[in-house]
């Protein structure tokens, strides 16, 4: 498959956007810094990039979804969750080990192996067990997609809307959600299955323009909406509008993905920096954790306290640079490289 410029933009915006994610939290969680101007630039950032994780998954379902190559389920499956799982088993392993040498967790082999089947090592690991359940079903919606109309996709995609985006605000709005058993359609699926709808169907011009508006709209809702809840809340953050289902991100993921891929925004050449963040991106978000804590634990002579409307950029870049050198040389290394796929 020819190479798509607008993926790799936004694959690199997107490893930015989690690292922006991750650098700001500690800013919108600290009940010290609640409402004054820290922790409005926290948010500011967080709003910009609550699309991140949701842009990853319409990718992988872009590409998954639209390949035209045949074979065995069991031959995809050993491919597909060998990139995810050797990943997963090793990177656990490494995050613990670190846990446990800072006495968070207390070693034992039972303690890691319930850990590890539960999602409870390291916060952002949970990426991982979310795209393996998907590589488990993708078998299963090739058949779909290869069967189905246009229509048939949009339908989809609106039982998807009701039971991942619409029953989910209802519940945050009114306290209780219809009770319909709509699995099959729910959850991260829908990304995937979005990501497929608008790499392989054009949109109208109208159509266009009116997601881009909700795009803006989306950011604005999750900028003032998440300060509103805050505000009214007796914790320093309310999170339902930093929530990849809640409308406003959806509305602004929706609109990056067809920014870049409608307009000459997505056809920019990518400099070399770009072309290296795009390849490392899945390894950025692997390691970025890590490089956060021994930044803030080792070496604070670099990881120093800025106002964040500038220490988050500063932090952001730093992160990134150090993550995706090291991702780079393990990479380089036959025995590891397998870590980082």
């Amino acid at each position: 498959m020819k190479r798509l410029l607008y993926l790799d933009w936004l694959r690199i915006l997107a490893a930015i956007a989690v690292v922006v994610i991750h650098v700001s939290a500690g800013i919108v969680t600290d009940s010290s810094q609640t409402y004054r101007s820290p922790w409005m630039a926290g948010n500011f950032y967080e709003s910009l990039s609550r699309w991140s994780v949701p842009m990853f998954v319409m990718i992988s379902g872009a590409l998954m979804l639209s390949s035209r190559k045949e074979q065995p389920t069991t031959i995809f499956l050993r491919k597909k969750l060998a990139k995810i799982l050797v990943p997963l088993l090793v990177w656990s392993i490494i995050y613990y080990a670190n846990e446990v040498r800072k006495g968070a967790y207390d070693f034992s082999i039972s303690d890691l192996l319930e850990r590890l089947a539960s999602d409870d090592i390291m916060y952002h690991l949970w990426f991982l067990y979310m795209i393996a359940g998907l590589y488990l079903i993708t078998p299963l919606l090739k058949i779909l997609v290869r069967h189905a109309k246009r229509t048939d996709i949009e339908y989809f995609l609106l039982l998807w809307l009701i039971a991942s985006v619409g029953l989910h605000w209802m519940t945050y709005m009114v306290g209780y959600r219809i009770e319909i058993e709509l699995y099959f359609v729910s959850h991260y699926v829908g990304y995937y299955m979005l990501g497929y709808y608008l790499f392989t169907y054009d949109l109208k011009p109208a159509v266009r323009k009116l997601i881009y508006a909700g795009g803006f709209i989306g950011w604005l809702l999750t900028f003032f909406l998440t300060y509103k809840g805050s505000v009214s809340s007796s914790e320093p953050l309310e999170y339902f509008w930093y929530d990849e289902h809640s409308p406003n991100v959806f509305l602004i993921t929706l609109s990056l993905f067809v920014l870049f891929q409608s307009t000459k925004i997505g056809e920019l050449r990518l400099p070399w920096v770009g072309k290296v963040i795009s390849e490392a991106s899945f390894g950025i978000y692997l390691i970025h954790v890590l490089v956060m804590q021994t930044l803030h634990e080792q070496f604070d002579f670099v990881w120093f306290n800025l106002h964040p409307i500038i220490g988050i950029p500063y932090k952001v870049m730093l992160v990134v640079a150090i993550s995706t050198a090291i991702v780079f040389v393990i990479r380089k290394v036959p025995i590891v490289r397998g870590i980082i796929p």
